[in-house]
């Protein structure tokens, strides 16, 4: 089953579905907290502003990115990795918000993954 694209979220009931062993969709999970999860990904834009990365081979992603916490996904001409400060600023990220750790592992519960930190 594929979800329409374009189907209202207010058409979405939250459900929990097995997609394969190890893999659940939980479809409107993160709604009770949308307001805290924008206010905190602008909290981390503000530190850590969206850009577009360059791959190893010199292309530039069609994504922009921000990350937050001990480490976060990074690419540039040396390859791709998880670092613990922005390439750009040589800063630390900026912290995960408490919203976006409890909404993880909150997640992981609901899908099996108990203890999940």
């Amino acid at each position: 089953m594929t979800a329409d694209l374009f189907e209202s979220v207010a058409d979405v009931l939250p459900s929990r579905e097995v997609m394969a062993e190890g893999a659940v969709l939980l479809r409107g999970f993160a709604r009770p907290v949308e307001a805290g999860l924008l206010a905190a990904i602008s909290e981390i834009e503000g530190e850590a502003p969206f850009r577009r990365m360059f791959t190893p081979g010199g292309h530039q992603m069609s994504v922009a990115m921000t990350n937050c916490g001990n480490a976060g996904w990074v690419t540039d001409r040396s390859g791709y990795r998880y670092d613990g400060t922005d390439p750009e600023t040589g800063k630390p990220w900026p912290s995960m918000p408490p919203v976006l750790r409890e909404l993880a592992e909150a997640a992981a519960q609901a899908a099996g993954f108990a203890g999940f930190t």
